[in-house]
């Protein structure tokens, strides 16, 4: 009797291992079906040759970047992985708590700037900007993580709100365009304008994918037109001021820093720094703001340099010269100008491919926001792919000379911990977009219905 007793103990003891396995194994098949590993292995590859280039940008004098970039991708990888396996849904209803961490982020970092001062350690000028928080084993720079934030709350926004003629749903664009506007200022005076400026095409398009009318996008065109007409006018005041300067001091090799700083004194233009217009200068008229090549456009002549000597095949990878012997600078050639020494060594096919992997990135992005049904997944997505797909235009342009130099760097290639880990934050976001919307159709607009808390 007690044999029996036994067995049948033992049975459902197997049975009850069985069924478990077997539930999970049912739910590790349902998240991989659920899944877009087309996304995961394009991140994946991109974070490993990113790895790659700045090991050899940074070989000759030995830095430990590449080494702190590994640790920062696996971070990066569990940030994606919890945030991906979270419905997304969830998070339109704590949207507004969401973008008010970002901002609260923004405050203390952006009053040092405008006041110029520091915090000791905490919130220090570096190279005259206080973009970071120093918390000793790490550092953080929170216009990364604004920008996650502000995707969040204006996606939930326009998600909350159907939005048509400016005329019927004004408030709802001036929430929007508000809720754009004040972390641009914020991260504006840091001063930050390559990350500012990613607000304009993020707000403008969500704005346009959720159906406001053309009406207002053609008075934007020609506010920016007016806009572009005042800062050519200041521009050119300030190359003027330039010109007389070197006219007056022939052996200066560097006029534009000679007066550097002295002109935004007085400039009646007050949103430009003058390493701002430096900037845009070297990009409209070169020669002007650098007759000898050894100012501000120093490093897109270099980088111009590395794209040229990969040619079609490449030089190979650690064959590189421009970047290992500093000919582009180190605080540049590991992180906004990776592109071009990584061009030098790749070649123009490679270059192609990781045009390519970006191009497939944003399908798979933007399919995911066309496919789901849910409206502010779809707004998510499509933000998501604005923002990546801004930094690429932009990094890649100001790397080949088409455009003009603004610090925006490169997704998953460039250095940089807090910059790494909102890419992985965004995809993670799409990819929860994508899991919660594969043949659940059960849900639509009305599911994710509410109010923001």
């Amino acid at each position: 009797m007690w044999h029996k007793c036994l067995f049948l103990g033992m049975s459902h003891l197997f049975l009850d291992e069985e069924s478990q396995a077997s539930v999970w194994w049912d739910k590790f098949a349902n998240f991989s079906w659920r899944t877009d590993w087309t996304q995961v292995i394009i991140i994946a590859l991109l974070s490993s040759l990113g790895v790659l280039a700045i090991h050899s940008a940074g070989s000759y004098r030995q830095s430990t970047f590449a080494t702190s970039q590994i640790y920062f991708i696996i971070f990066g990888w569990i940030a994606y992985w919890v945030v991906a396996s979270l419905d997304y849904r969830k998070l339109r209803v704590h949207a507004r708590r969401i973008y008010l961490i970002g901002i609260l982020l923004l405050v203390p970092v952006s009053i040092c700037a405008l006041l110029k001062v520091d915090v000791g350690s905490f919130i220090r000028s570096i190279n005259g900007a206080r973009r970071w928080m120093d918390f000793g084993p790490f550092s953080i720079q929170p216009s990364e993580f604004a920008k996650v934030t502000a995707l969040v709350f204006i996606a939930a926004l326009l998600a909350l709100n159907p939005i048509g003629s400016v005329r019927t749903t004004w408030l709802t664009v001036l929430k929007v365009l508000g809720a754009a506007f004040l972390p641009f200022g914020l991260i504006f005076i840091q001063p930050d304008l390559g990350s500012a400026l990613i607000y304009l095409p993020l707000s403008f398009a969500l704005l346009y994918v959720a159906g406001l009318s053309s009406r207002f996008f053609l008075v934007a065109g020609l506010s920016a037109l007016v806009l572009g007409a005042v800062v050519t006018i200041d521009l050119v005041s300030y190359a003027a001021k330039i010109s007389e300067y070197a006219e007056a001091n022939p052996g200066e090799r560097n006029p534009a820093k000679a007066i550097r700083g002295k002109y935004e004194e007085t400039a009646w233009f007050v949103l430009l720094k003058d390493y701002q217009r430096e900037r845009l200068l070297s990009f409209v008229a070169p020669t002007v703001i650098d007759p000898r090549g050894l100012g501000a456009t120093w490093n897109v002549k270099q980088a111009k340099i590395a794209v040229g000597r990969g040619a079609f095949n490449g030089q190979g990878i650690g064959n590189g010269t421009q970047a290992k012997y500093g000919y582009l600078p180190e605080a540049a050639a590991h992180n906004d100008f990776l592109f071009s020494g990584m061009a030098e060594e790749i070649g123009f096919k490679g270059g192609f491919l990781v045009v390519a992997g970006f191009a497939l990135l944003f399908w798979r992005v933007i399919r995911t926001g066309l496919r789901t049904v849910d409206r502010f997944g779809s707004l998510l997505a499509i933000g998501a792919a604005v923002i990546l797909g801004t930094h690429v235009v932009i990094n890649i342009g100001m790397n080949i000379d088409l455009m003009p130099v603004t610090g925006v760097p490169l997704p998953f290639l460039s250095y940089g911990g807090s910059f790494v880990l909102s890419c992985f934050l965004l995809l993670g976001l799409v990819q929860s977009v994508h899991r919660h919307s594969v043949d659940d159709g059960d849900h639509n607009d009305s599911s994710a219905a509410g109010s923001l808390a």
